[in-house]
């Protein structure tokens, strides 16, 4: 039995790469510019604060949930979900987020194609988020 939060987060965050992904894929164009809108100004769009905290939020229960599961109910899943995301969280954020170079470089992308490649390769991601879920 999976814990809900957990799975809920996982769930969330599969859907949400799978989104995105595809969105690079389909829509490079339009994705473009969502992304140069997030990332190409002094100053995040309040949506993309809110997003982050929503998930943010999700992540923190589920983690605490999981810390409040019985040792015999957590499984490497779990912990990958609730330890490794972060940590790839925080090297994305380094890089992106938090870093003028790396968003000026990503506000900038204008390239349909390279924005299709992008997409897919982070798809590979969500199946890899899917198992984890279920096994969480």
């Amino acid at each position: 039995m999976t814990v809900a939060w957990l799975t809920i987060f996982g769930a969330a965050l599969t859907t949400l790469a799978a989104t995105t992904s595809l969105g690079m894929v389909i829509l490079p164009e339009r994705w473009s510019r969502l992304e140069a809108r997030a990332y190409g100004g002094a100053r995040r769009p309040w949506w993309v604060w809110v997003l982050a905290g929503l998930l943010l939020a999700v992540w923190g229960i589920g983690a605490v949930d999981h810390a409040l599961h019985p040792a015999a109910g957590r499984t490497w899943a779990g912990w990958a979900l609730v330890v490794g995301v972060p940590a790839l969280w925080a090297v994305k954020s380094a890089a992106l987020v938090f870093n003028p170079k790396g968003r000026a470089v990503v506000s900038s992308m204008s390239d349909p194609k390279a924005w299709r490649q992008i997409g897919l390769a982070r798809l590979p991601i969500v199946p890899v988020l899917a198992v984890l879920t279920l096994f969480a």
